[in-house]
């Protein structure tokens, strides 16, 4: 760490000044020979001692302070990277699922087969999925020459591609995902793009392609983090992707780093890191990297009416410390003593520069032992800041995900054609949703409901067949007649979920303007909420958290015995917060710094739609 000190200017001037007042103090111990008499030549002997032992306790104190510095930036630095490529990722993650969806839509297939299905009509169908979605710009479909058959956005004046993501879409079985230029975006300058070959009756009939939103959700991500004296990037092996500060990164540069003791480092003087993605149920998407540079390092000043203690090593160093100090002081009153009892009234000059510096010292030793204390206490305080947000908006984003997939759905033309019919098929119905429960992996169970709110097709779970729900959200989603509107249950238990509490969700099925039935959507809230709360947990920290309503009914839980639908019972004032809210307090006979996250919604989630419902994540750290 001898070089990366100069990263840090707190502990590059402790050590000039504890190594400045250890010159003086072998200066006055050198005087102090000189000018004794054989009497008072043992207490400068000793002084030499001390020197040496506090020269070995300066290195380590100076590590330490360097050690702890460098955690706190790599640890924050790692965080936001990793949260930052790990959120997008999940995110991109449905975008799989969608284009699998959307590429077996009937009238999109009924638009390629037929000629006399009108544009406009295509295109007010596609708008009525993208007005779910907000996260793309563009819906596309070609037919299997790369002729451009319809599209959304006026901006894209394209009718032909030859664009390898449609060769590769007509030849592969699954989605394709693309990053590059391309002709089929002409108006920017990368798109990233998804694109599956529609199929119909085992013939290939066209492609669909969707463009995804990249630099609006990287703004948003990037946005979530205090990044005053950071910038994080994203980039692949063409160079930088977007930037969280554009003026000093800017798209298509190449970042390139040097390494100094294990450090990576950014023009030879900023802190950095680069992380990949951990991936989500098994999906890492394209080979992309994020990096978190660190462009001014302040000392910590922990905002807490309470401190981390030191860990024993630490104290120990501090300790050790103290007691070489002491031993200078001893060494100054046994000089007093002497200098008083032989009349030497010589040393008293010396004995006085002696305990001057050794004040010094001492003054040097408390301050890096606050500063060390500071450093630790503000990183925890950050981290766990940072990582609660990040579970709460992982939930928000997860759950926009669950709000617009059954208002997608409730489109589906075969559903609205069957829950039309007096005796539908229950045979293809159960097949659609079984194949569009297979895509999207986070729900136990999809059916469909009639007006009277009689469940008659499941994907999975063929018991709950003929089983009346009286759900508020069944009424209301049976009584419905905007199509952007979907209805959630209570988090409550329900036979739905093998009666286990979980979110339910809803959205009308309507043909023209008349309401047929219902889709319901059973969320796996157990798996799902619990795995949120494990990916946002801080690495290498011993703790539990919660998310919990604002009742502090507990929704998930990573806590050994406490489980969905007990209670917190904690402070309700704790829960009055707008932003995260942190305190150092005592749970189960256990000291804790405990963090409070509110949801903000994402997107038009919980902001602007019909919807509210108030949750929060507690997270809670052993100190």
């Amino acid at each position: 760490m001898s070089a990366v000190i100069e990263l840090f200017p707190f502990a590059k001037k402790t050590k000039e000044d504890i190594e400045y007042q250890n010159k003086l103090l072998s200066k006055v111990s050198l005087t102090g020979k000189i000018n004794a008499n054989n009497f008072s030549a043992n207490l400068f002997e000793y002084t030499d001692q001390t020197i040496e032992k506090f020269e070995i306790l300066k290195e380590e104190l100076i590590e330490s302070l360097v050690t702890e510095n460098h955690t706190k930036v790599y640890e924050e630095l790692s965080l936001k990277a990793q949260l930052s490529i790990d959120v997008l990722k999940r995110n991109l993650f449905e975008r799989t699922a969608d284009v699998g969806f959307l590429a077996t839509d009937g009238e999109i297939i009924k638009f390629l087969e037929s000629d006399n299905i009108d544009i406009a009509d295509m295109q007010d169908r596609l708008q009525e999925y993208v007005k779910k979605y907000s996260v793309y710009d563009d819906v596309l479909i070609f037919d299997t020459k790369g002729n451009l058959k319809v599209n959304i956005n006026e901006q894209n004046t394209l009718s032909h591609s030859s664009d390898k993501i449609l060769h590769q879409a007509l030849n592969s079985e699954t989605f394709i995902e693309q990053y590059d230029h391309t002709d089929i975006i002409k108006y920017k300058n990368k798109a990233l793009l998804y694109a599956q070959k529609i199929v119909s009756q085992n013939k290939t009939i066209g492609i669909l392609c969707l463009s995804f939103k990249l630099k609006d959700e990287l703004e948003k991500i990037f946005s979530g983090f205090d990044l005053k004296d950071e910038i994080i990037a994203l980039e692949d092996s063409n160079g930088v992707i977007s930037s969280s500060n554009p003026k000093q990164i800017r798209e298509n540069s190449r970042i390139t780093f040097t390494k100094m003791d294990n450090t990576l480092l950014y023009k030879n003087r900023f802190f950095s890191v680069k992380v990949k993605t951990k991936g989500y149920q098994g999906y890492t998407g394209l080979d992309w990297s994020c990096i978190a540079i660190a462009t001014n390092i302040q000392e910590s000043q922990p905002n807490s009416e309470k401190s981390v203690k030191l860990t024993p090593k630490l104290q120990q160093i501090i300790d050790e410390a103290h007691e070489r100090v002491d031993d200078l002081s001893d060494v100054i009153i046994n000089g007093e003593l002497t200098a008083s009892k032989y009349r030497e009234y010589t040393l008293s000059p010396i004995l006085d520069n002696l305990r001057t510096i050794s004040d010094t010292l001492l003054e040097n030793i408390n301050t890096s032992a606050a500063s060390l204390t500071n450093i630790i206490t503000a990183g925890l305080l950050s981290s766990t800041n940072i990582a609660s947000k990040f579970a709460i908006d992982l939930m928000d984003r997860n759950l926009y995900e669950r709000a617009n997939d059954c208002r997608w759905w409730a489109l589906t033309p075969l559903f609205i054609h069957e829950l039309s019919n007096k005796t539908p098929n229950i045979q293809n119905l159960t097949s659609t949703l079984k194949y569009i429960n297979e895509l999207y992996t986070v729900y136990t169970d999809i059916f469909l409901y009639d007006t009277t709110g009689t469940i008659i097709a499941s994907s999975y779970d063929q018991s709950l067949v003929n089983m009346n729900i009286s759900q508020t959200a069944v009424s209301a989603t049976l009584q419905n007649r905007n199509s952007q509107h979907y209805f959630v249950s209570p988090f409550e238990k329900t036979k739905l979920y093998k009666n286990e509490p979980t979110y339910v969700y809803h959205a009308s099925i309507t043909n023209d303007t008349k309401v047929v039935g219902g889709i319901g959507i059973v969320f796996d809230s157990s798996i799902e909420f619990k795995n949120m709360l494990t990916d946002s947990m801080l690495e290498n920290k011993r703790g539990f958290s919660f998310f919990c309503d604002a009742s502090q009914n507990i929704i998930a839980s990573t806590h050994p015995t406490l489980k969905p639908l007990d209670k917190l019972n904690l402070p309700q004032s704790y829960f009055q917060h707008k932003d995260v809210f942190q305190k150092f307090i005592t749970f189960e006979d256990k000291e804790y710094l405990l963090t409070i996250a509110p949801s903000k919604g994402y997107r038009e989630y919980k902001i602007q739609d019909n919807y509210t419902n108030e949750v929060f994540v507690a997270t809670f750290i052993e100190v």
